[in-house]
Formats: C-alpha cells, structure tokens, sequence
C-alpha cells in the first residue's frame, strides 16, 4: 500500500552541511534552497565555459594593452578617417615576452609563427601584432587593429611567414582576400600598409588622446592629425 505524507507534514533534509525545511503542502520552503542550488551552478558553467574570452573578472584584451603598454600612435586608415590602429610600446621587453603576457592574460583564436622579428595574435574582432621597435630593438611594438582597419589597409605581404592567405580569407571574412589585395596593391603602393616601422608618413597620425574601449572589438583614436 502507498504511504502518503499527512498534507501538513513538515520536515528536513540534508543538502551537504545544511538542513532545509520541507512543507509538503506549501513547497514554498524547499524552492527557494534550490533555486540557489541552480543558480549557482549555472554560474560554475558559465565560469567553466569563458576560457577563450579570459577571466570573467578580468578587462578585454584591449583594455589590457592599454592598462599595461605605454601609447605611442594612432594610425588613421586610408579607406575610412574614423577607424584606426593603436599603437602602443612595451619597454625592454621582447616579442616573446609580450606574447607571453597577452597570452596569459585572453588567449587568442590564433598565434602565428615569429618571422623576422614580426608575430601576430588574432583574437576576436581584433589583430594584435608585435614587432621589434627599429629605433630600440630592445622594445616590443604592439600594434592594436580590428578586422575592418586589417582588410581595408594592410598589404598581404606583410603576413608573409606569419599567416596563410588561406587563414586570413577566413578571419577576414573576404573571398580571396589576399588575391585582391594584391592587385590593389599593384595599382597604387601607397594603399597598402606594410605596418607601423616600414609604413610612410601618409599613414600615420599622431593627433589625439587614444581610448580603447573596455575590451570591445572598436579601438579608435582621438582623430585624424598631420602626418608624422
């Protein structure tokens, strides 16, 4: 025969140290200790699951550049005033030191081969790209750029060594990206930028406070200036 519980009945049961009091006819005191229980498991995973974008209690890679390095540049690009590069230096500090930081702080989506004193890591919505600084090769160059400023200014050789068309078709969302690049290249030199050290005076700016915005995918300047 079944065994039922009298209709007010009111007892306890044991959730790890605590006791938690249970009204069959009311349930109210059993779900709120459980939509705790939920809530906070929820949070774990949440937690678990955020590897890719850093610590939940911590800033954006962005963020930490600009917490971290000192500014050096903006770069205003040539297709659209408003969208920029940041540049920033890390004083004596090699590009595998650099990296290593960045790296330990928000892992990227993708880490390139170091060639001829160039590395690039990709992370979401944003390049960031290390280079031995030519007036100090004892400095580290970090150069902070989104995907548009990437497809709209950089020359495909420059990731010669670094990354494969292939890859960078992919993250720039452009069928053949490289390819027609390249042509544009061909046509007018003066529109591809080889980055910050090798680039002339027609793209770079230097006008303006930087204000790299908590973390997010928009790195702008202060506005567009002479060139240095």
């Amino acid at each position: 025969m079944e065994r039922r519980l009298p209709k007010n009945f009111l007892g306890k049961f044991k959730y790890g140290s605590h006791f938690h009091e249970i009204d069959v006819k009311a349930g109210v005191r059993m779900k709120k200790p459980l939509l705790f229980i939920i809530v906070g498991v929820m949070f774990l995973l949440t937690a678990c699951g955020s590897g890719t974008q850093g610590s939940l209690f911590k800033d954006g890679i962005a963020e930490f550049i600009n917490n971290n390095y000192e500014f050096q540049d903006v770069v205003a690009s040539q297709t659209n005033k408003d969208n920029f590069s940041e540049v920033f230096i890390a004083e004596n500090k090699s590009i595998d030191e650099v990296a290593n930081e960045l790296q330990q702080h928000q892992s990227p989506d993708e880490v390139s081969n170091k060639n001829k004193n160039k590395q690039v890591l990709v992370y979401p919505d944003l390049f960031v790209i290390l280079t031995a600084d030519e007036n100090n090769n004892e400095n580290t160059l970090i150069e902070v750029a989104d995907y548009q400023f990437v497809r709209d200014n950089f020359s495909p050789d420059f990731f010669d060594g670094l990354l494969v068309l292939w890859i960078l078709d992919e993250i720039l969302d452009v069928d053949d990206w490289g390819k027609k690049r390249k042509n544009k290249c061909y046509q007018n030199n003066d529109d591809c930028y080889q980055g910050y050290g090798s680039s002339g005076g027609s793209y770079k700016w230097s006008k303006g406070t930087p204000s790299v915005r908590g973390g997010t995918s928009s790195v702008r300047g202060g506005g567009p200036g002479t060139g240095k």
